[in-house]
């Protein structure tokens, strides 16, 4: 008996499912690797640049700053400052550093371009300060022949520009911070800061990272990699972390309870027999150090470390041991005391942000999750809530998400995260795994449970985030590719 045929509709139906996969499967791919998509909510204009170098991003230290009292821009490029003319109106902040007349400097082309090769390791670099003006047009202010960072405390009084300038007249082989300027009359003038800011964390000033709160209440994480911080060794000893009541005119080194760094060899206790640890890890891995202040009498940290580790021949170090150590902090007789520590095998804080309602987001790290988790701190308790993870443009694929940059306001987080999706063997048999990469800049306002993508570029297409009406700032590509001089922002809330 001859078997019966399937219906027409079925059989349609079946190609029609069998075509879709492999396209669905393409336009995955296709709209990742090429960021096609996206959602423009509450589009505006914030201002425009009078010279597209006033907007030119890098990977750190540049774009809007949104205060109270005003809205900074900070560009940089790898120009040297003398191959430009310097706009009237402009200050020249390479003077205020060396702290002399332009004539009496013997070679001032030399004395920024020696300072931008010995501490920046790199060419000579141009940063341009400017100021968002009633006119709706962003107003260069001033400029400084190296790499700078901008901090602004919360209310945006004082504006403190971080560089990596050495100071003009000292001895080389003093332990001296490099130059910090700033201005209290938004950009009008600016005095360098004799004794430095927070000096006794790091030497070079743009790699100070402070973290604000409140008004005045200011905290700094010593260099662990290469300023000798080291965690305390025993109780006692300064832990790498300082506390400023006052804007860094003062500062207070706080003690450790007990040492907040493990060793490779506590690592390799966590890992298989006979793995690879290569040359990555040196003595204490990487190390991510973090604070929240929850109030004016209470405050936690967490110091993570990620060691690497691979198969016995294998070329890469694929494989994590996590270690985050934790401590809570009590103001007590006019200092902060560190209480016991706590240490987590398996878990790292990548990134911290806290809101000025107080609100603590943290992404974590998990060797056994390809997506970083977000979590929220129960501030009694110190534990952490997970409420989401990661979001990436190759879902439903399986991929990995990491972070380029991690925003908090008051309602909002802003992702914008590098993502890896892995072809499998069986599409692209090589020896090597192919993998496709992607950048993409997503929202989240249910603290990261849901995440929409947005229309802006992942690589430096983020130019800031205003924390206090949850706005992201952005612009139509960097100097290099386009000419528009907008700045525009979303408002995500």
């Amino acid at each position: 008996m001859a078997r019966p045929s399937p219906p027409m509709p079925l059989l349609a139906a079946a190609l029609l499912v069998a075509g879709a996969i492999p396209l669905g499967f393409i336009w995955i791919l296709t709209s990742a690797k090429f960021e096609i998509g996206g959602a423009s909510p509450g589009e505006s204009t914030v201002g425009k640049v009078e010279n597209i170098d006033q907007r030119a991003m890098e990977q750190f230290c540049t774009g809007v700053r949104a205060t109270p009292a005003g809205t900074w821009l900070v560009g940089r490029r790898e120009v040297g400052r003398d191959e430009q003319a310097l706009p009237e109106g402009v200050i020249d902040l390479d003077l205020v550093a060396a702290a002399q007349p332009r004539e009496k400097e013997s070679d001032p082309h030399l004395f920024n371009f020696l300072n931008g090769m010995l501490l920046s390791g790199g060419d000579p670099e141009t940063t341009y300060v400017s100021r968002l003006g009633a006119d709706g047009v962003f107003h260069e202010v001033a400029r400084l022949g190296e790499t700078a960072c901008l901090e602004v405390t919360p209310d945006g009084s004082s504006v403190f520009l971080l560089t990596g300038l050495r100071r003009p007249g000292k001895d080389n082989g003093q332990r001296e911070q490099t130059v910090v300027l700033r201005s209290d009359d938004q950009g009008k003038s600016w005095r360098r800061l004799e004794e430095g800011f927070m000096a006794e964390a790091n030497r070079l000033g743009w790699a100070l990272a402070p973290r604000f709160h409140g008004k005045d209440e200011v905290w700094v994480w010593g260099d662990f990699e290469y300023g000798g911080a080291d965690g305390g060794r025993e109780p006692g000893q300064p832990s790498g972390l300082f506390y400023s009541p006052d804007r860094g005119a003062s500062v207070e080194s706080i003690a450790t309870s007990a040492p907040l760094l493990v060793d490779l060899a506590y690592a390799r206790e966590l890992a298989p027999n006979g793995v690879n640890w290569g040359d990555y890890n040196g003595k204490h891995g990487q190390i991510k150090a973090h604070v929240a202040q929850l109030n004016a009498e209470r405050a936690a940290i967490w110091v993570s470390q990620t060691f690497r580790y691979g198969p016995p021949e294998g070329r890469y170090l694929t494989s994590s041991i996590l270690v985050t150590t934790q401590a809570e902090l009590r103001r007590e007789g006019g200092r902060w005391q560190m209480g016991a520590i706590r240490r987590t095998d398996g878990v790292a804080v990548e990134r911290l942000e806290q809101n000025t309602d107080g609100r603590v987001i943290a992404v974590l790290d998990h060797p056994d999750e390809s997506r970083s988790l977000i979590a929220e701190l129960d501030r009694d308790a110190l534990e952490w809530k997970i409420t989401g993870k990661l979001p990436s443009p190759f879902w439903p694929l399986p991929s990995s998400s990491g972070l380029r940059e991690f925003y908090m306001g008051r309602n909002v987080l802003l992702a914008n995260t590098m993502n890896h999706y892995e072809v499998p063997l069986w599409l692209y048999p090589d020896e090597e795994p192919a993998s496709v990469s992607a950048n993409a800049v997503y929202y989240s306002d249910d603290w990261g449970s849901s995440w929409r993508r947005l229309d802006i570029a992942g690589y430096l297409g983020v130019l800031g985030f205003d924390e206090a009406h949850d706005r992201v700032f952005w612009a139509r590509g960097n100097w290099y590719d386009s000419r528009d001089l907008g700045v525009q922002a979303y408002d995500l809330d």
